[in-house]
C-alpha cells in the first residue's frame, strides 16, 4: 500500500502544480519524506495522505510533522479506498486543515472539520490556508504600539507638517488638537509603504529602468527594507532614495503618498531615529504576519484608526468579503478562461476602505479562472495587470484607507508593475465654499477628487466618471445622522447636509434615500453604478435595515430595480456582524438586474448558525450555498411578492418554522385572508384571527420623550410622580410590576412633561430587553404612570389591557413580539413604535368576550407568579399554564403552540448560544 500511496502523492503534487501551486509529491526534507509539500504565501504546508477512511492516522502523520518542526500548517487527506494510479484527478478526496495551534492544544482528530471535494477544491483550500496561521490582531497591536511610539517621538511641528502635507483631518473634530491621530495616520502611510517595499523588492527587474542613473539613484536594485533601516542616522534619506528608485519602475499609488509623508518629516536626527524605529516594528509585524494577506491591512486599520463613530466606516472582515464575493460573482456569468473577457469586467466599491472587498473580488476571479484548468503564466501576468488597472474601481474619503487599498491590490501580484490604479480619494468636506459629500457626488455627476498629496485638486473628468459596472460590491457607511459629520465645524456640517439634501431631492426615487444615514443613499448610488443589463450589487448592510419600518421604501426600491437573489444573516451570538469594528448585526445582500420574462424568482434567505471566521471557512460555506447543499445554516425561499412589499422578516428567526408561524399570526393583522388556515409548516390547521395592536390600543409616547421631559429624584417632592423607570430582570419577573422611582419635570420642560403625563398607562410593553435574561415582555402596574424604557399602551376597556398582557407573555405573544424586532442586536432588540403598533394581537371582536375574559382571568390568577427567563420557555410551568389558557381561548392547535415554544427556547438570540437541538 505504501508504494501505491507514494505514486498517488506524486500524482497529487503534479495536479496541484498544474493549478499554479508550488507543490511536489514525496518531497524529501532531510531524513523525512513528506507526502506532498506545498508553499503558499511563504508558508510551507504539508499534506499527509492515506488511502481509505483512515482520518485518525492522517491527522497523526500531520502532527508528527509539527513535532519535527517541518511545517506550521498541515492537511490530513484521505484518498478513496480503491484509488489507483491515474485516479486522483477525478477522485473524491476528503481533507481537514490542521494547525500547529490545534496540535499543541491537544485537539483530537475527531474534532477536525473534514471537507470533501476534487483537486480544484483542495487547491483553493490550500490557497486560503495561510490566513489561519498569522495572528492579525497581534500584528495590528504591534504596529499600533509602534505608531504610537513614533508619533510621540515627533515634535509638535513635525506632526502638524505631516498632517498638512497629507491633507489629513485634524484630531477630535471640533476640539483643539495636538495632531496626534492625524500624525498616526501619516505614519501608517509610511509603514504600509515599508510593508509593500519588503514584498515588492524581490520582484524588481534584474535590469534597471532606462531613467535610472547611479549618481542620482544609487545602486540597482535599490536597498531593501532592512538595508534602509540599518542606518539610524540617515533612515529618511535611505528610504527616500529607495522609493524614488522604485518609482522608476512604477507603483506610484503606493509610494508617492509615502514620499510626501517622508518629506514632511524632514532629515533631522529626530526624524531619522523615528523612521528607523518604525521600520524595525514593521519588520516584526511582517514576521508575525507571514503568510497573511489583506487580512493584516484591514485589521491594522481598524485597530489603529477607529473612525466608525463619525464616518460610519465599518470595514468588512475578510471572511465576510470572501463569502460575499463568492455569491455575487458567479461561475456561469462569464468565460473565466478568457483573459480578454475578464479584462472587460468592471467592479466597483464606492466606499472601498482598505480594499478588502475589491481584493476578495480579485481572488474570486482568480479562483474561477483556476477552475477552468491549467493557466498560462503570461496570461496570468496580463490578468493581474488588467485587474489592477482596469477591472477594479474604488472610492473612499480617507487618504490612509485609499493608500492601504492601493497597497493591498499591489500585493495581489507584486511582480506586476502598474502606473494606473482606479483607486480614488473623494472629497468629503468643504473647499472654496463648496460642499462635497464623497462618492455620493456620483449621484449628481460632479464628483470631486483629491489627487496625490501636494498636488492640485482634480475636477470632473474621464477618470472620475466610472463606466457602467458589472458588479458593485460594498460596505457603505452607516452611522447615526447626529454623529455623521461630527468631525466638521457646525457651519461645514450644515453645508454638507444641505448638499446631501440637494442630491437626494433630485432622485426620481428619493424616498429610498432618507436623510437618516448614508447606507440607504449608497444603495441608490449602487443602483446607478450597476447599470449593465446583468448588473449586480453585493452589499453589507445592518440587519436592522431588513426590518426597520423606516427602511421599507429602501427595501421596496431594491426589489423594483433588481431581483433580490439572496440575503445572508448571522444568528451566531459570537459573531452577529460581518465587519471588523462593529458589534451590531449585519447581513449580506446580493441583487441582480432582472431582464427575464414573467415573475422574478423567489429570494433565498440564509441564516447562519456559525458565521465563518476565516476565508477558508467562508469559501466552504459559499460552496454549500451555491450548490444547494446543507451546512451550518437554515435556508428559506421567500416569495417575490413578499420581498416586493419590503417584507424581509425571514431574517428575524434562525428556525424557519418560527418565521412561518409568525407570518400565520400576522396574516390576519394585515387583513389578508383573515381566518385562513395557517400555511406554516407544522401549523397543523391552527387559525389565528388577529388585528394590529394599533387597532386595539393607543401605543406611546416614545420612552425617549419621557427621559427628555422628566428627571429622577431620590425622594418624593411636591409635584413629583411615581414612575416605572427600569427593566431590572432580577426584579421584574412577573406580569404585575410596581413603580420604582420618583420623577419631576425637567426645568423649563413642564409643559412637555404635562402633555406626556396625560398619556400615562398601567399597561406597558418593553421598548428594549435582553432576551437571554428577560422574564416578561409586558407588565401591568397598579396605577397609571410613565416609563423610560417601557412603552405605555392604553385601551378603552381595562379588561383588554389585562388580556393583552397575558397574551404577550404567552408563547404566541412572544413570537408576535419578537417578529417585530429590529435585530440591530438580536439578543438585545429595540422596538420602534411603528413596529409595536403593527404587532398582531387577538381579534376579540371575532373570538368574543368569553375568550377575552379567559385571558383576563388568567392574568389575575398568574400575575404574581414568577415567570422563568425566556431561554427556559419550554420548561417553565407558569408559561405552560398561560399557554394552555391562550391555546384554548383562541382555538389554537396545542401541538402547534408547543412546537413554537420548543423552537423559541432554542433560538440563538434567546439562548445567547449557537443553535443546538439539545438547547432549551
Amino acid at each position: 500500500m505504501a508504494k501505491l500511496e507514494d505514486k498517488l502523492n506524486i500524482e497529487l503534487g503534479g495536479l496541484l502544480a498544474d493549478r499554479g501551486l508550488a507543490a511536489v509529491g514525496e518531497d524529501q526534507q532531510g531524513s523525512q519524506a513528506l507526502d506532498v509539500l506545498v508553499e503558499v504565501g511563504g508558508l510551507q504546508i504539508v499534506i499527509e495522505a492515506k488511502r481509505g477512511n483512515r482520518r485518525k492516522q492522517a491527522v497523526e502523520a500531520v502532527d508528527r510533522r509539527f513535532r519535527q518542526r517541518l511545517a506550521m500548517l498541515g492537511f490530513a487527506l484521505c484518498y478513496p479506498a480503491d484509488a489507483k494510479e491515474g485516479d486522483v484527478a477525478d477522485a473524491d478526496l476528503s481533507w481537514a486543515l490542521r494547525t500547529r495551534e490545534a496540535w499543541s492544544a491537544g485537539k483530537a482528530a475527531d474534532d477536525e472539520n473534514w471537507e470533501t471535494g476534487r483537486v480544484a477544491e483542495l487547491a483553493e483550500a490550500l490557497r486560503l490556508a495561510p490566513g489561519r496561521v498569522a495572528d492579525a490582531d497581534r500584528a495590528a497591536q504591534q504596529l499600533s504600539d509602534g505608531l504610537d511610539a513614533a508619533v510621540r517621538a515627533l515634535s509638535a511641528s513635525q506632526r502638524r507638517m505631516l498632517a498638512d502635507r497629507l491633507d489629513l483631518p485634524k484630531d477630535g473634530g471640533k476640539k483643539p488638537t495636538e495632531y496626534f491621530t492625524a500624525a498616526k495616520r501619516g505614519m501608517l502611510v509610511l509603514s504600509m509603504a515599508m510593508l509593500f517595499h519588503q514584498r515588492v523588492h524581490e520582484h524588481l527587474p534584474e535590469d534597471p529602468p532606462d531613467e535610472w542613473n547611479e549618481r542620482e539613484y544609487g545602486t540597482w536594485p535599490p536597498s531593501n527594507l532592512r538595508e534602509c533601516a540599518a542606518d539610524a542616522d540617515d533612515a529618511v534619506g535611505r528610504f527616500g532614495k529607495a522609493w524614488r528608485t522604485i518609482l522608476l519602475v512604477d507603483y506610484r499609488p503606493v509610494f508617492e503618498s509615502a514620499l510626501a509623508a517622508l518629506n514632511a518629516l524632514g532629515g533631522t536626527q529626530r526624524a531619522n531615529l523615528t523612521v528607523h524605529g518604525l521600520a524595525g516594528r514593521v519588520e516584526e509585524v511582517a514576521r508575525t504576519a507571514r503568510g497573511l494577506r489583506h487580512d493584516l491591512l484591514g485589521r491594522i486599520f481598524h485597530k489603529v484608526l477607529d473612525t466608525a463613530r463619525y464616518d460610519g466606516s465599518f470595514y468588512t472582515s475578510t471572511a465576510a468579503a470572501t463569502l460575499l464575493a463568492a455569491l455575487a460573482i458567479r461561475e456561469e456569468d462569464h468565460d473565466w478562461s478568457d483573459v480578454n473577457e475578464i479584462a472587460n469586467l468592471r467592479i466597483c466599491d464606492p466606499a472601498c476602505g482598505t480594499g478588502t472587498l475589491l481584493m476578495a473580488a480579485a481572488e474570486r476571479i482568480h479562483q474561477l479562472r483556476r477552475g477552468t484548468g491549467p493557466t498560462d503564466a503570461e496570461d496570468e501576468a496580463l490578468l493581474a495587470l488588467h485587474l489592477v488597472e482596469d477591472v477594479l474601481w474604488g472610492y473612499d474619503v480617507n487618504l490612509t484607507a485609499t493608500h492601504m487599498a492601493a497597497s493591498t491590490l499591489g500585493m495581489l501580484s507584486p511582480k506586476t508593475t502598474f502606473g494606473r490604479m482606479r483607486i480614488f480619494r473623494t472629497l468629503l468636506g468643504v473647499k472654496d465654499g463648496l460642499a462635497s459629500v464623497g462618492s455620493l457626488e456620483l449621484l449628481g455627476g460632479q464628483l470631486r477628487l483629491l489627487a496625490d498629496p501636494g498636488t492640485a485638486q482634480v475636477d470632473t473628468g474621464e477618470a472620475i466618471s466610472p463606466p457602467a459596472m458589472d458588479v458593485v460590491i460594498m460596505n457603505p457607511p452607516f452611522t447615526r445622522d447626529s454623529l455623521r459629520h461630527d468631525q466638521f465645524s457646525r457651519s461645514d456640517e450644515l453645508l454638507l447636509k444641505s448638499r446631501e439634501a440637494e442630491l437626494f431631492d433630485q432622485l426620481s426615487d428619493s424616498r429610498a434615500a432618507p436623510r437618516s444615514g448614508a447606507a440607504n443613499a449608497f444603495l441608490v448610488l449602487a443602483s446607478k453604478l450597476a447599470e449593465k443589463s446583468v448588473g449586480t450589487i453585493g452589499v453589507v448592510l445592518p440587519t436592522a435595515l431588513a426590518t426597520n419600518p423606516v427602511a421599507r421604501e429602501t427595501r421596496a426600491y431594491l426589489a423594483r430595480q433588481f431581483h433580490i437573489e439572496m440575503i445572508i444573516t448571522s444568528h451566531d451570538p459570537e459573531r452577529i456582524f460581518m465587519s471588523e469594528n462593529t458589534s451590531i448585526g449585519e447581513m449580506l445582500v446580493v441583487c441582480r438586474r432582472w431582464r427575464g420574462a414573467g415573475e422574478k424568482p423567489s429570494t433565498t434567505v440564509i441564516n447562519l448558525s456559525e458565521n465563518p471566521t476565516s476565508p477558508i471557512e467562508a469559501a466552504r460555506v459559499a460552496r454549500q450555498i451555491n450548490n444547494g447543499s446543507r451546512g451550518a445554516f437554515t435556508r428559506q425561499e421567500v416569495a417575490t411578492e413578499q420581498i416586493a412589499n419590503g417584507d424581509w422578516t425571514a431574517v428575524n428567526f434562525f428556525d424557519a418554522n418560527l418565521v412561518s408561524a409568525f407570518r400565520d399570526l400576522r396574516r390576519g393583522a394585515r387583513g389578508e385572508g383573515r381566518g385562513a388556515r395557517g400555511e406554516g409548516r407544522g401549523a397543523r390547521g391552527a387559525r389565528f384571527y388577529s388585528k394590529p395592536l394599533r387597532s386595539a390600543a393607543t401605543v406611546g409616547p416614545d420612552s425617549r420623550n419621557v427621559r427628555g421631559a422628566f428627571m429622577r429624584v431620590d425622594y418624593p417632592e411636591e409635584g413629583s410622580h411615581e414612575a416605572f423607570w427600569y427593566h431590572k430582570t432580577g426584579v421584574t419577573q412577573s406580569m404585575a410590576a410596581k413603580p420604582d422611582v420618583h420623577i419631576v419635570p425637567e426645568s423649563g420642560k413642564e409643559e412637555k412633561a404635562e402633555k406626556i403625563w396625560r398619556e400615562r398607562s398601567r399597561f406597558f410593553l418593553a421598548y428594549k430587553l435582553r432576551l437571554p435574561l428577560a422574564h416578561v415582555t409586558s407588565v401591568i402596574l397598579p396605577q397609571r404612570t410613565v416609563s423610560s424604557i417601557w412603552i405605555p399602551c392604553r385601551t378603552i376597556d381595562a379588561d383588554d389591557e389585562l388580556a393583552l398582557c397575558a397574551y404577550f407573555n404567552s408563547t404566541i405573544g412572544i413570537l408576535a413580539y419578537l417578529g417585530a424586532r429590529d435585530n440591530r442586536v438580536p439578543q438585545y432588540p429595540n422596538f420602534s413604535l411603528d413596529a409595536m403598533r403593527a404587532m398582531p394581537v387577538p381579534d376579540f371582536e371575532h373570538y368574543g368576550a368569553a375568550a377575552r375574559d379567559a385571558l383576563r382571568d388568567s392574568f389575575e390568577e398568574l400575575k404574581n407568579e414568577t415567570l422563568g427567563p425566556l431561554p427556559d420557555l419550554n420548561d417553565d410551568p407558569v408559561r405552560r399554564e398561560l399557554d394552555a389558557v391562550v391555546t384554548e381561548a383562541l382555538e389554537l392547535d396545542a401541538e402547534w403552540v408547543a412546537g413554537i415554544r420548543s423552537s423559541l427556547s432554542r433560538e440563538p438570540s434567546i439562548t445567547n448560544r449557537r443553535y443546538a437541538m439539545g438547547a432549551g
